[in-house]
């Protein structure tokens, strides 16, 4: 369905407010893309039915080109104004108020925290389910298609058809970790070779391979999707293929490689809602009903109490690792795994073996260096952006257990982690330093600043409200703790070093 301007101003994460234009609403048709510009004449980079963002600045000087700024857009078939307080103006101008009523182009004001590439990436998200959702639907009459064709569907059907037509060769599937994923053998001429043995006898490195194993010839051909190896399709019989053997295993094959590109473009833009999803909970731009809508249309099952975990392996293959995890967590219901700062993460039930279970799969796989950093147990999904961060220092702990818990990290651990050499009253020095020396004269004010922003879990407006101060304070504030110290507080990779500076300047360790 397309996106409409009254379903875009209902969502409470943009606090947009409609100031003028409001019998426009709705009637100048859906929005078709969020463009930017700060020119007094965008139109001719216009193509109608975009929501135009702005901050007023070119035409902050003249009523008479915001009057036609607002007449050109609005013939032009813009669907709406968005207008940011606070960068360029205070409010919006007075004419442009009037040309938007008198054209019935509405116009919204949006808070000057919210950036414009919160809406964008709004526009862009509905878009993108929208073109989601006709790929899916093209996929479903692809798959209704190839049943007819392959009988049973699938990889199953693609090699019981295959099978049928050359019965004294048994065809076997197994993928990228040596896991079988189907078999037509309807003579039995494979049935002592399980999916280990066959794995153990073929090598990996050949796009194709004929072996011996047990007075059988093994003939395989990997399946490749880029540079991966996504599966080894298998033939096995008492001597060679012959000409004609050798024409159908490869339409096998192909059918294979179609079954498993189908399957990969639908986990690809599964993974990239996740991606885009757990960006935003990360940046602190959602609600918990936002994510609440984002896992019911992933498919994930309500959750009462659920971890994030991180997993890494060193120089591996991020498609691979995501597709490992992925089927690991399947029993567990519709995975929710994505890539943050190009760490695999999962939101997962609050179960003791998820993690387990993606250990033991690294280890089928043939990959002892996996690690996991599990979060602490959640219940509300507000605690979702801290979970993340958790998870990502959990990730990092020291230790020889695959499975590291943040749980393990108390205070003590944090603080007995600086190095002797460095020294609790050098560190604080050497984070907080300039900021307490400007503070000296300043009552605290930066040092409260920081510690209210740390304390509200990095949330400007419940900060704000504990210091009594307006948020554009509170923004001045840490842009100068940033400026005096070279780390930026809306940093996550600043965040711990704050923490324990402050901490640490409350309560020294001995």
């Amino acid at each position: 369905m397309p996106l409409w301007l009254s379903e875009l101003l209902h969502d409470p994460g943009l606090g947009a407010e409609v100031v003028a234009g409001r019998a426009g609403v709705d009637r100048r048709g859906p929005i078709r893309w969020a463009h930017i510009s700060e020119l007094p004449d965008p139109t001719p980079w216009l193509e109608g039915g975009e929501l135009l963002l702005t901050t007023g600045l070119g035409v902050k000087d003249s009523e008479d080109l915001q009057r036609r700024f607002v007449s050109g857009v609005a013939e032009r078939g813009v669907v709406a104004l968005g207008f940011a307080m606070g960068v360029s103006l205070d409010a919006v101008p007075p004419a442009m108020l009037a040309a938007c009523e008198e054209h019935a182009l509405p116009l919204f004001t949006m808070p000057y925290e919210i950036p414009f590439i919160a809406v964008s990436r709004r526009v862009a998200h509905h878009s993108y389910e929208e073109h989601y959702a006709t790929l899916r639907s093209a996929i479903d009459l692809h798959r209704q298609v190839l049943a007819t064709v392959t009988t049973d569907g699938g990889i199953p059907g693609v090699l019981a058809t295959v099978g049928r037509a050359m019965p004294a060769v048994a065809l076997i599937a197994l993928d990228f970790s040596g896991r079988e994923l189907a078999r037509a053998d309807e003579h039995g001429l494979a049935r002592d070779l399980d999916a280990t043995a066959l794995w153990e006898a073929l090598p990996h490195d050949r796009p194709r391979a004929s072996v011996t194993l047990r007075e059988r010839t093994l003939i395989s051909t990997a399946v490749m999707l880029g540079r991966h190896l996504e599966a080894m399709v298998v033939a096995v019989c008492g001597r060679p293929l012959l000409e004609h053997e050798e024409l159908l295993f490869e339409q096998g094959v192909a059918g294979v490689n179609l079954e498993l590109a189908r399957h990969r473009s639908v986990r690809d833009a599964q993974r990239s809602r996740v991606d885009e999803l757990l960006e935003e909970v990360a940046s602190g731009r959602t609600t918990s009903a936002m994510v609440a809508r984002s896992l019911s249309r992933l498919g994930a099952k309500p959750l009462e109490s659920f971890r994030v975990l991180a997993v890494a392996r060193p120089g591996g293959d991020e498609h691979a690792l995501c597709t490992l995890v992925e089927d690991a967590l399947v029993d567990l219901g519709p995975p929710v795994v994505g890539r943050l700062d190009g760490v695999v993460h999962a939101v997962v039930p609050d179960r003791e073996d998820a993690a387990e279970r993606i250990v033991a799969a690294g280890l089928r796989r043939g990959w002892p260096e996996l690690r996991v950093g599990r979060s602490r147990a959640k219940s509300e999904l507000d605690a979702l952006r801290a979970a993340l961060r958790e998870a990502g220092v959990a990730l990092h702990l020291e230790g020889t257990s695959p499975v590291r818990d943040v749980e393990s990290l108390g205070l003590t651990g944090l603080l007995a982690g600086i190095r002797d050499d460095l020294g609790a009253a050098d560190f604080v020095g050497q984070v907080l330093g300039p900021v307490l020396s400007h503070d000296a004269g300043e009552n605290g004010a930066l040092i409260r600043t920081l510690r209210a922003y740390l304390a509200h879990g990095c949330r400007p407006g419940p900060a704000a409200d504990e210091l009594c101060v307006h948020r554009h304070t509170l923004a001045y504030r840490l842009d100068r703790v940033r400026d005096l110290t070279g780390r930026d507080p809306r940093a996550g990779e600043h965040l711990i070093e704050f923490g324990l500076a402050l901490e640490l300047l409350e309560r020294p360790v001995p």
